[in-house]
């Protein structure tokens, strides 16, 4: 399970926001702040303002389950939403749910792909098709990863939900038949494409496709 990490955060007073979201936003990124809000259990909007390295580090942190220190009240919340700029490179707002550790939640979690496919000897490559799962379990039993053991795949061989080994009292909001990875085979053209560090290279758009895309 998922350690539950403590964060500072603080209390902000949306009085002194004089100003549109945005704009308050932006003052507050200025200062290497960011904005949030915590809601949940029937208890009162709290608005909050974090610095850009903890919003970074809790967005990183495996489940996303933290606890906020906001002067002598902690709260132990989960990430709902975050709001990027326009680019998709700066956050510029987090919602908070509160959570308690028995209660039930439903949260993100990683694959955690584990060993080198037997089929690897025969020129198979493992084509990872899903990297994380949404998943149903009580708030403080987050599992960090879910791991997989591919050693075992041939050829032509996957792994579906159904394959997966869950923790305790941790289940899978997905068809049992979902395919997560597979072992496939590189046709001759994918061969030729490949640098020597076995990564595809981009493909070459020839003069005339460019042409194409201009009409």
């Amino acid at each position: 399970m998922a350690d539950v990490v403590k964060f500072q955060a603080e209390p902000r007073d949306t009085r002194k926001n004089v100003g549109t979201g945005s704009r308050v936003a932006r003052r507050l990124r200025a200062r290497g702040l960011i904005p949030g809000v915590i809601y949940g259990h029937k208890l009162a909007v709290t608005p909050i303002t974090l610095s850009r390295d903890v919003v970074s580090r809790m967005i990183k942190s495996p489940g996303h389950l933290a606890d906020l220190e906001i002067g002598p009240a902690t709260e132990t919340v989960l990430i709902r939403d975050v709001q990027w700029d326009h680019l998709g490179k700066d956050v510029i707002h987090v919602d908070f749910a509160r959570v308690s550790a028995e209660e039930l939640i439903e949260t993100e979690v990683a694959l955690d792909v584990r060993g080198t496919p037997a089929g690897a000897t025969e020129g198979g490559s493992l084509e990872v098709l899903v990297r994380s799962l949404s998943v149903n379990c009580q708030a403080g039993a987050i599992p960090e990863s879910i791991k997989v053991d591919v050693s075992h795949l041939k050829v032509d061989e996957g792994i579906h939900v159904r394959d997966l080994t869950l923790p305790t009292g941790v289940t899978v909001n997905a068809d049992d038949d979902l395919l997560l990875m597979h072992v496939v085979t590189r046709s001759p053209e994918e061969e030729t494409t490949a640098a020597p560090d076995g990564t595809t290279q981009p493909e070459v758009i020839k003069a005339e496709r460019k042409e194409k895309d201009k009409e």
